[in-house]
């Protein structure tokens, strides 16, 4: 449980961060700007997996725990942690952890350590508010919690089990191609009387 409470707070991403306003692709202006921002970024390198830390990295979250923690909003859940924006010289990386707040939360047992980025929750991004929200709300029908951070040059994931699972709706099969409407059976014919050529 204490891990769910960790991978939510990486996941609201933080009331409290560094004042530096932020630069996100949309304030760049036009494409071409953009263009060369992208252009300009460095290479980012495959990163290993980082080693274990103290805390969970896998485990199971109580699916009506989940609930009442998401029931009291993100702003509830921020009070914990504190986060500031990771750039990439003009770009949004992901929210670094300052720290942690609550030395006696839930987050104390899951592996993440000041310094960690949060990039995802779910392989969606958190660089916007509108982004957070659709985290946050996607995490009621969720059954699983996969938090993806980089603590230094390695990589670190998140993996919690969100039980019970709940049924996710299946999408509508293709519809299959209406046959040719059929009259019923075809019917019966008499055969053709014979006919015999005429004796003289």
């Amino acid at each position: 449980m204490r891990s769910f409470l960790l991978v939510c707070a990486l996941a609201a991403c933080g009331p409290k961060v560094s004042p530096q306003p932020l630069t996100f692709d949309e304030d760049l202006g036009d494409r071409e700007q953009r263009t060369t921002v992208a252009a300009t970024a460095p290479e980012e390198a495959p990163r290993s997996e980082a080693p274990p830390g103290k805390g969970l990295r896998t485990g199971t979250i109580a699916r009506a725990r989940l609930i009442e923690v998401l029931d009291q909003g993100p702003a509830q859940f921020l009070r914990q942690l504190e986060v500031t924006p990771r750039l990439d010289g003009q770009r949004f990386v992901g929210w670094e952890l300052v720290q942690l707040l609550d030395r006696n939360g839930p987050l104390v047992d899951v592996d993440v350590v000041p310094g960690d980025v949060l990039l995802a929750v779910n392989g969606q991004p958190l660089s916007r508010p509108d982004q957070l929200q659709s985290v946050w709300d996607s995490l009621r029908t969720a059954n699983v919690v996969r938090a993806k951070l980089w603590r230094g040059n390695a990589k670190v994931t998140l993996d919690f089990a969100i039980e019970p699972a709940v049924a996710q709706p299946v999408a509508p099969a293709a519809p299959l191609p209406a046959a040719a409407p059929t009259a019923g059976p075809a019917p019966a014919t008499k055969p053709a009387p014979a006919t015999t050529p005429a004796t003289k």
